[in-house]
């Protein structure tokens, strides 16, 4: 009817043809008209389909309960213990974004990036040699160290690599020639890396030969918790896909709930980490819809909801978003809104940084994953935690600006100022684990089934596999859902 067309574009939302003829002799119901405006930031040109599948929504369609299989026998040791987390302060978006979109804030947040990566590399290295590009011309022939971001990479008719690089007093060109140390750590150098450069300064050029990175200190050892617990990692649920694996993420909870094989590390579970996109959303890729069991976003995460109530209540849940969830895709991203998620979780953006039991973890969803494996030979979907070290060795989370959407904020969300003891991402669905440096990094995989699209791809998904660190031992296993057999992960030295 006329008065829902209007309602709809007094709030900036537009119709296609035949959704505007469907409403224009069909009346909907305020629900629907207020799920409607609610999830017109998904799609940009509402369609008939979209108002129909609303409509159909409406009606109430109750949600599979998961029934859980409990063990009388288990005593679950978590139990015992009381928790012991906290989200660290500023280290997530949650209600502090200040970017207005003007140059400015570009300006700032380059700038408080290469402020603060710049003083982790000065921890690292020598202080006293450290050398501005304003003052290169002064140090003529002397052995010095400088520090810049790369802004422009090329291969000379000699075969050296020629930079452009800037710092916070000007820019400066940079030789590396090819037969040393540093030209062969060139083929990892991206633009807009921050690393420091050691060389001699000969007219209006920088002459390097060797790059260092922000990086982990070298002689880190794995940290552990004094309490015997253990923690989940998750990511990639995707409630709501034709895809999701319901039966392998209720053998999980089953198995939480101490019933299976490994009743032990099953009741040293004390935390659950999620990783991101814990629904399939809606209006995310084109033609979506057909692979949707269900096109309700609120259904989506009200069925996540649904298996979240099944665990142990003594089981604390840490839930960030990711890119197919309801909040902006750029990151970093703000926390998911607390009236899509009713269960008693702790809400955190991507990134964020949570202290468990003492272990400082780095959770972020892992969308820049796709932009480090395009842009670097040698990585690959296959091996996630390669991908996962280069941003650490960078320390930062998303560092080719523009191939993965960010916002300017002014104080960058994406930089490493701390070494964390963890970092866990997800996003590509493919599990990976590496430890470097005492951190430990995980790629928890997915709850979702091969796409038509990883099909079209050659992607090879990991579905069902759960990784589990106990904290005490540093011990990480991976339980593999679809059977519940439970495997340990041996790190090479």
């Amino acid at each position: 009817m006329k008065a829902d067309i209007d309602a709809i574009y007094a709030k900036g939302i537009r119709l296609s043809p035949e959704a505007y003829d469907f409403l224009d002799t069909a009346a909907i119901s305020a629900a629907v008209l207020e799920k409607l405006i609610a999830n017109a930031g998904n799609e940009p040109i509402i369609s008939k389909e979209t108002i129909e599948s609303l409509i159909a929504q409406e009606e109430k369609i109750p949600v599979e309960p998961v029934i859980i299989a409990r063990a009388p026998s288990f005593k679950p040791i978590a139990k015992e213990y009381s928790s012991d987390f906290r989200v660290l302060e500023g280290s997530d978006l949650s209600g502090k974004s200040n970017c207005t979109g003007k140059i400015d804030d570009f300006v700032g947040h380059f700038r408080n990036r290469f402020e603060r990566i710049q003083k982790v590399l000065r921890s690292r290295l020598s202080e006293n040699s450290v050398v501005p590009t304003n003052k290169l011309k002064a140090t003529q022939g002397d052995k010095v160290r400088l520090i810049a971001i790369v802004t422009e990479k090329r291969v000379t008719k000699k075969g050296n690599i020629l930079l452009d690089v800037e710092d916070e007093e000007g820019n400066a060109k940079v030789v590396i020639m090819k037969d040393t140390a540093g030209f062969k750590a060139c083929s990892k150098l991206m633009l807009d890396d921050i690393v420091a450069f050691d060389g001699k300064n000969a007219d209006e050029l920088f002459i390097s030969d060797t790059i260092t990175w922000p990086e982990i200190p070298l002689m880190r050892k794995q940290k552990r918790t004094e309490k015997d617990i253990a923690i989940v990692y998750l990511s990639d649920l995707h409630f709501g896909s034709k895809k999701f694996l319901e039966n392998d993420f209720s053998n999980l909870i089953t198995w939480l709930n101490g019933a299976g094989e490994r009743q032990d590390l099953a009741g040293k579970v004390k935390y659950i980490i999620v990783g991101g996109d814990v629904v399939d959303g809606i209006g995310i890729y084109p033609e979506q819809e057909k692979e949707l069991a269900v096109k309700d976003i609120y259904k989506q995460y009200e069925m996540f909801d649904e298996a979240i109530s099944k665990l142990p209540d003594y089981i604390e849940v840490i839930v960030g978003p990711g890119n197919h969830d309801a909040v902006r895709r750029a990151d970093p991203q703000p926390p998911i809104p607390t009236d899509l998620i009713h269960t008693d979780v702790t809400l955190v953006g991507s990134p964020s940084q949570i202290e468990i039991e003492g272990l400082r973890h780095l959770v972020y969803h892992g969308t820049s994953l796709d932009s480090i494996i395009a842009g670097m030979t040698g990585l690959s979907y296959s091996k996630p935690e390669d991908a996962m070290l280069e941003l650490i060795r960078r320390r930062h989370l998303s560092p080719i600006y523009g191939d993965n959407l960010i916002v300017p904020e002014s104080h960058d969300y994406m930089v490493m100022d701390v070494e964390p003891d963890i970092v866990h991402m997800g996003h590509v669905h493919k599990n990976g684990y590496m430890m470097y440096r005492g951190t430990l990094l995980i790629n928890s995989g997915t709850f979702q089934d091969r796409t038509d699209y990883q099909v079209k791809m050659g992607h090879v998904p990991t579905p069902g596999m759960v990784p589990i660190l106990e904290g005490k031992s540093g011990k990480l296993n991976v339980l593999d859902a679809r059977n519940g057999k439970v495997n340990s992960i041996t790190f090479s030295a």
